[in-house]
């Protein structure tokens, strides 16, 4: 008796634990079809976007075109020689971030390099500087030395550097700190090279933590709302990880890759 009840009751848990399997299996099925429809509507968007990126571009050219003949061919005074200079330096940035969005329209695998971090930190933190103190933002940066090698998406991922960084910087209108970070740290089977983004504004509001990294969410009344969607997206595309944590008064988004098994290290930079 004891071993037909027995039987019974295993029977019965084989029953709840196949219906528990089912179930996590629509549940996973309903999930992937609702990715596909976005992908689906999405699609159109990425096609337009494609188009107006290339016109772009062809703008960007002829202004550096003219940058480059004014530096060239006019000889111009120090001071509108340093003028001329980022002009150029942001034009190059800009292109950058386009080629970052046609990459993502185009659904691509990008080349990826071999670049140290702290590389692309310093052209980032030098590029919002002016944006930065126009609203009373300081721009600090502890960038760790003898960082291993990375190999990344170089535009991609400093594209999506650039957008975390304009992000804090419009999140603190009345001013404030952004500070870039670096470090490295030993994980269970690899070595990761992390870069920290942090702000002092307000903090993000918990109760919209998990859409920030949605497509065309945004609590900008200007905002398309792909900036961290697209961010994120370029960072997993070089198989590395992005994660926010934020409470009142500092927000810190983290970028973590993988180091190469065999790197060279960073060379030492003044920081």
């Amino acid at each position: 008796m004891s071993a037909l009840k027995d039987g019974s009751m295993t029977e019965t848990n084989e029953k709840q634990d196949t219906q528990q399997e089912l179930d996590l299996l629509r549940r996973n099925l309903d999930l992937a079809s609702q990715e596909i429809n976005r992908i689906n509507r999405i699609k159109p968007l990425a096609n337009a976007a494609a188009a107006v990126v290339h016109d772009i571009r062809n703008s960007l050219g002829v202004i550096s075109s003219t940058a480059q003949f004014v530096l060239n061919k006019l000889s111009p005074g120090e001071k509108e020689r340093q003028a001329w200079e980022l002009v150029t330096r942001n034009v190059e940035s800009i292109k950058n971030l386009l080629t970052g969005y046609l990459g993502m329209a185009r659904q691509t695998e990008a080349r990826r390099e071999s670049c140290f971090l702290n590389d692309i930190v310093d052209r980032v933190s030098h590029f919002v500087d002016a944006r930065a103190r126009k609203q009373g933002v300081k721009v600090e940066t502890d960038l760790a030395r003898d960082l291993p090698e990375l190999v990344l998406n170089i535009h991609a991922v400093e594209t999506a550097v650039l957008n975390i960084a304009i992000n804090a910087i419009d999140a603190m209108p009345d001013g404030g700190t952004l500070k870039f970070a670096t470090r490295a740290e030993p994980a269970r089977s690899e070595k990761r090279v992390m870069l920290d983004i942090s702000d002092t504004g307000p903090g993000i509001p918990p109760e919209i933590m998990d859409k920030i990294f949605m497509p065309f969410f945004t609590t900008k009344g200007q905002g398309t709302g792909m900036g961290l969607y697209s961010a994120k997206a370029a960072v997993e595309n070089s198989d590395g990880e992005l994660a926010c944590r934020s409470r009142p008064g500092e927000t810190r988004m983290t970028l973590s890759f993988s180091a190469l098994v065999s790197p060279r290290s960073s060379p030492d930079k003044p920081k």
